[in-house]
């Protein structure tokens, strides 16, 4: 006779917790997909297969809630540094400035670069927000392929009119867009890279012209 182990309680709530939310939260990008109550029949030990699956899931929720916030304060550099295009102006046209026009040119077109760097940096955040959600997605592919090969194997009653070629063209057609999304994520990072190196060596020659008085890294908390 088969003898079946058992599991913490908090373990085993929470599997079945997450049963709940993954089979009802957020399905529509997928065309096939395991009913929750299918894993009803399938001994709670063997429920332990699926943390990894749903564990990525839970990353690739965390990714898109970072993701957000990141593009949030990329829009606050952004929009700080264009504001401060109007200070420069002011401070062009005051007559009252201390510093040359020579230098005043130096710090619009230093601030100038650094909107063209914020402008790319925004793109890049807007990217992995978009990145996220194809990982979420991909995650959440794979999770309902593993849920399909558990419940075939171990609750055969229900599973058996489940076709694991379905998940697995579900899973390739996943894994092919989150290929796509990272490769134009990675070209969003290389053009920030780009735009910082612009940036930073402008910044350190305005440094030297105004003798410290701009371009320091506290630029952004100032202006």
């Amino acid at each position: 006779m088969k003898r079946h182990h058992k599991i913490p309680l908090m373990a085993l709530a929470l599997l079945l917790g997450l049963a709940n939310v993954f089979g009802i939260v957020g399905c529509v990008g997928l065309s096939s997909r395991v009913d929750r109550d299918a894993l009803n029949g399938v001994p709670n030990e063997e429920l332990l297969l699926l943390f990894d699956a749903e564990n990525a899931v839970y990353i690739a929720r965390d990714e898109a809630d970072l993701a957000e916030r990141n593009l949030q304060d990329a829009k606050l550099s952004l929009a700080r540094a264009r504001r401060y295009g109007d200070v420069v102006e002011d401070r062009r046209t005051s007559g009252a400035t201390i510093d040359s026009v020579q230098l005043l040119d130096l710090l619009s077109t230093w601030n100038d670069t650094r909107i063209e760097m914020r402008e790319a940096e925004v793109a890049l955040r807007e990217t992995e927000l978009d990145t996220s959600d194809v990982r979420l997605w991909n995650a959440r592919a794979h999770y309902e392929r593993e849920k399909a090969r558990l419940v075939k194997d171990k609750n055969p009653a229900v599973g058996a009119d489940l076709d694991i070629e379905d998940f697995d063209r579900q899973v390739k057609d996943w894994d092919e867009r989150k290929a796509e999304a990272d490769a134009k994520l990675d070209e969003r990072k290389e053009a920030v890279v780009a735009a910082r190196a612009s940036y930073y060596d402008l910044s350190r020659r305005l440094q030297t012209e105004s003798n410290g008085a701009y371009g320091g890294p506290w630029a952004d908390l100032l202006d």
